[in-house]
């Protein structure tokens, strides 16, 4: 079953601020004031088991996909920032609690931010820049929440590679109702990429290399909070991305290998590609470079849409006669069963 990368926090919540804090100080001026009470977040992606401690970040491919930073931002009914928290993390699939202390009785807004930091290199320009173009850290405890503005910044990508490179950025937002007692919430966030895994096995008696790949129809933006529905399973039922006018907007991710990959009896396994959430209209398609001659291959027909957090396994074999047959089909994000083959960081 697929599912949905996800934070579960343990919230303290904190004081609705009765003064402005300077940028990314987390303010917590209530003490135990009458009216406030215990917030407790603990965070840890839907893909791995609620058991999980953090010496067992096991499900995931690599540190890019785990969390290396979290950013808690809470707001009040009257949008107001009550607190705004960065938490420095070292690779890890869960976290597993936080504290705050907030104002009871009212439903909050809280807000998550995972991998803010990831940055790519403009093609434009040359110069290394945020994925999203944004300092969370100016959202000021006390002040109003710019809610529009958040909810309305994209993920460009305007890099060299096309493709996301570096810790993946998330978020998520979610409502809570505090009560008039010391409460605990489970939330979550999704992995704002989908993960393309390529497996090629060559079962025919010629050496093949593979000079490169190529991914059809692309988006090249991504709004980055998530406008999705979920079930109960934390699946994603339907989801929106940014308007774009026909096919514009859209590109043909493009991967060449110098020199090219030989292709042998063994199943290679390239490097995860992560590329942006995509509701594309028609048919995603591949084609591959073999021994510098491009051969398209059929349309992704079963890849309706590709949600964020979505993992698409490619299969791909080579027969005699220059055959080729493929499967595509939709995992978890964690899955990773190569068996008797082996992997390659191409």
């Amino acid at each position: 079953m697929k599912r949905v990368a996800s934070v579960f926090i343990l919230c303290l919540a904190l004081l609705p601020a009765f003064f402005a804090c300077s940028p990314a100080v987390d303010c917590n001026v209530a003490g135990d004031a009458p009216g406030f009470v215990n917030l407790d977040i603990s965070v840890a992606l839907s893909d791995v088991s609620d058991a999980l401690t953090k010496a067992d970040d096991k499900d995931a491919a690599n540190d890019n996909e785990k969390m290396q930073s979290l950013r808690i931002v809470i707001v009040r009914p009257d949008l107001t920032v009550e607190a705004n928290r960065r938490i420095n993390l070292k690779a890890v699939l869960n976290h597993e609690e936080e504290y705050f202390k907030v104002a009871a009785n009212e439903r909050k807004m809280i807000y998550l931010f995972v991998n803010e930091d990831t940055e790519i290199v403009s093609e434009s320009d040359n110069i290394r820049r945020r994925v999203v173009d944004y300092e969370l850290g100016n959202i000021i405890v006390g002040r109003p929440f710019p809610k529009e503005e958040i909810e309305n910044l994209t993920i460009n990508m305007d890099s060299r590679t096309g493709q996301l490179s570096g810790p993946l950025p998330m978020s998520g937002m979610h409502y809570v109702d505090v009560p008039g007692k010391d409460h605990s919430c489970s939330l979550f966030v999704a992995r704002a990429a989908v993960k393309f895994t390529f497996r090629i096995t060559n079962r025919s008696s010629e050496n093949i290399g593979l000079n490169g790949l190529a991914i059809s129809k692309m988006a090249s933006k991504e709004w980055y909070m998530p406008r999705a529905e979920y079930d109960a399973d934390r699946e994603v039922i339907d989801y929106e991305v940014p308007p774009f006018d026909g096919d514009n907007g859209y590109y043909i991710f493009r991967n060449d290998f110098s020199p090219s990959i030989p292709l042998s009896g063994s199943t290679v396994e390239l490097k995860p590609i992560y590329l942006l959430e995509g509701k594309y209209n028609k048919d995603y398609s591949l084609s591959i470079m073999l021994n510098g001659s491009e051969r398209r291959m059929a349309d992704f027909d079963n890849l309706p849409m590709l949600a964020r957090n979505t993992h698409v396994v490619v299969n791909i074999t080579i027969k005699e006669g220059a055959k080729i047959t493929w499967e595509v089909d939709v995992v978890p994000y964690d899955e990773i069963d190569l068996g008797p083959v082996f992997g390659l960081d191409s």
